[in-house]
């Protein structure tokens, strides 16, 4: 599995070493556990936290706490802690009125410190057959795996006593929120419900709004319940501590490192193309010319780097991130002088249709600066036709043994990119793309390329080729062109494509890049990170492009890639738990107790989560004798465990007849 995706190993971080013994903890820092993060520290965190020896430890702890929650790292101010603190200011101000309790400590004020603002409220107070209501309604715009894409919270005073709190509909009930002698049934509840607008009827039997309501025997949802459990307990939701994890291990690993101001950004050339198959990959090559972006050792001629990637939806949700430390071969003998030699790195990662942000960061640790490159990256095609690249070359080859991870080589050909962007005047540039058009869409198109001298008009070059849809398969058409620059002028070009409908003038796609052309073009070594390797391991392609699917909300792609990576690797807990939450969001309920049958509990048992989902699934299908096996395995090894508890709950109110094991 991947070091970086979605899950690291706590070992390591010097931050989280548990010390033997349990010294007092002063009140400020008492506060800022029990009251400022309560709700937002995991369990792992608070045991640590607990532990260090000092205050110099602690303000340590709190200022890495932030820091790795910090949507922007390294800049000022940490705009997650100051959204934190203002929740917290709100939900004190406007929450706990009804029985003067402070207002982070009651349920309104902890859901509102966790989601912040809801997209709408309703309040349903004032009438004599209804206990005070308030309904919110939340999207899910952080992307938590663990949530539906949209969910509700409702509120309620219970008989009118104390505080607004939690309503469970399976555990409480519709006739909880009623009172009065002319409700007998949830159906009378639901009937009187349903005029009063803003959903309040529908979520008394179920929190998400894409699930149905059972309008024959008027049962509440028990999933809906599972739900504000999760809610209860958000910080120790697995995904959420397997990110917070991940995020701690990046962050100790470039310790404090702040991206300053740097000269220019990295220099990343990337393209995005599919294989045989039609699955696509990203390759991408960084340049480096500049022997500050890493420790250079003299003696040996090594350049040491860490060189490490985040793959991003386009608000910024992470979905895989990888680091990689090495030394590089970087300085060349030239005469009696040693002198610096540009190089690149390069990476091939799969990558699935969508829109992303991908960043690629550079750190020199001794300086304690980090450089930083940044591409928007869209996948697949659109709604008109695409041109994916192009990709300048300095040289191809034919390789005697073709590699599929190998980045920037296709079908036999090892493409050299240039990222320099220089090229030699006796040279040709050569160019790969690829086209990509609408599906159905058969139609014949003309490429104009043009290198343009950028103040010389006598010194350009203009070539056009005609593309008929025949050349075209599956939409698609990988293209290569070699673009001679004899009598061309040195100096600063621009590389210009545009791609016209045959008979058209109109330009419908284009690229635009600088060049330039000198009698010296630098031959760049090339090196691959040996973290692509990683994905010929089994199971470990297919579980990124599940988690890449889930990003870009394709559900059906990613259980698909998500039972794939399990069946090769089913060691992949992360997978399992993955696949079993899309089943149970989609309220597929039989592929989860299959998949439990077929590969036990092993790919599940790390997450309460995922094993109340798997019980609440066996008792959805029919089989309460399995569903409570399973809850009674999985307490055994979460103990009071919120989410246990509240399946547990519902299967007690739940019929004992069953079908046979």
């Amino acid at each position: 599995m991947l070091r970086k995706i979605l899950a690291v190993a706590f070992l390591g971080c010097s931050l989280l070493l548990a010390a033997p013994k349990k010294p007092q903890l002063p009140a400020k820092y008492k506060q800022w556990l029990q009251q400022d993060v309560v709700y937002t520290i995991t369990d792992e965190e608070k045991k640590v936290f607990l532990t260090l020896p000092d205050d110099a430890s602690r303000e340590q702890f709190i200022q890495s706490f932030w820091e790795i929650r910090n949507p922007s790292p390294g800049s000022t101010p940490n705009r997650y802690k100051e959204e934190h603190y203002a929740r917290i200011q709100y939900a004190n101000e406007h929450f706990g009125r009804q029985s003067n309790t402070p207002g982070w400590m009651t349920d309104m004020g902890r859901t509102w410190i966790l989601f912040g603002k809801p997209t709408s409220q309703h309040a349903f107070v004032g009438y004599g057959q209804i206990y005070p209501l308030e309904l919110w309604f939340y999207e899910n715009s952080d992307q938590l795996p663990s949530f539906p894409g949209f969910f509700n919270v409702l509120f309620f005073i219970p008989e009118d006593i104390g505080e607004y709190r939690f309503y469970h509909p399976f555990l409480d009930g519709p006739m909880k929120l009623v009172r009065g002698s002319q409700f007998n049934t949830n159906q009378d509840v639901y009937n009187f419900l349903k005029p009063l607008g803003g959903d309040v009827a529908r979520s008394a039997f179920s929190l998400v709004p894409s699930e149905p309501v059972d309008t024959q025997n008027f049962q509440p949802d028990m999933s809906s319940d599972m739900l504000v459990a999760r809610i209860q307990n958000l910080s120790n939701d697995p995904f959420n501590v397997q990110r917070i994890r991940a995020l701690r291990s990046l962050h100790e690993k470039v310790s404090s490192y702040f991206l300053l101001a740097q000269d220019k950004p990295l220099e990343i050339n990337s393209i995005v193309l599919a294989d045989p198959t039609g699955r696509y990959w990203l390759d991408y090559g960084v340049l480096v010319d500049d022997a500050k972006l890493g420790k250079l050792d003299s003696s040996t001629g090594q350049l040491q780097l860490s060189v490490a990637y985040r793959l991003t939806t386009e608000s910024g949700e992470l979905i895989a991130e990888d680091a990689e430390d090495r030394a590089y071969p970087a300085l060349s003998q030239n005469g009696g002088e040693k002198k610096f030699q540009p190089f690149a790195v390069t990476n091939r990662i799969p990558i699935e249709p969508g829109a992303y942000k991908f960043t690629v960061d550079i750190t020199n640790r001794d300086a304690g600066r980090t450089y930083k490159g940044e591409q928007k990256i869209v996948v697949g095609a659109g709604s008109q036709v695409t041109l994916a690249g192009p990709l300048l070359a300095n040289a191809i080859d034919k390789v005697a043994r073709p590699d599929a991870l190998a980045p920037f080589q296709y079908f036999g050909v090892q493409f050299h990119p240039a990222l320099e962007r220089t090229f030699h005047p006796q040279e040709p540039l050569r160019l790969l793309f690829e086209l990509q058009q609408p599906s159905g869409s058969a139609r014949d198109y003309q490429v104009e390329y043009v290198v343009a001298h950028l103040h010389n008009r006598d010194s350009r070059r203009t070539i056009s080729e005609d593309v008929p849809a025949s050349e075209f398969h599956n939409g698609s058409l990988l293209k290569s062109k070699t673009i001679p620059l004899t009598g061309l002028a040195t100096g600063d070009y621009r590389l210009i494509l545009n791609l016209r409908v045959s008979g058209s003038n109109e330009v419908v796609s284009s690229a635009n890049l600088p060049m330039r052309i000198e009698e010296e073009a630098p031959d760049l070594p090339l090196y691959v990170l040996t973290e692509s390797r990683n994905f010929a391991r089994p199971g470990v392609a297919a579980y990124m492009r599940g988690l890449e699917a889930m990003a870009q909300k394709n559900d059906s792609a990613a259980s698909e890639y998500l039972k794939q990576a399990l069946e090769q690797n089913p060691a992949n807990t992360f997978a399992g738990q993955y696949l079993v939450l899309l089943y149970f969001n989609l309220r597929q309920f039989a592929p989860i107790v299959d998949l439990y049958k077929k590969m036990g509990t092993a790919p599940f048992k790390s997450s309460a989560v995922t094993l109340a989902q798997v019980s609440v699934s066996f008792s959805q299908s029919g089989d309460a004798v399995r569903a409570r096996d399973v809850l009674v395995e999985a307490m055994r090894q979460f103990p009071d465990d919120p989410v246990l508890n509240a399946a547990a709950s519902s299967l007690q109110r739940m019929p004992r007849s069953s079908t046979a094991r």
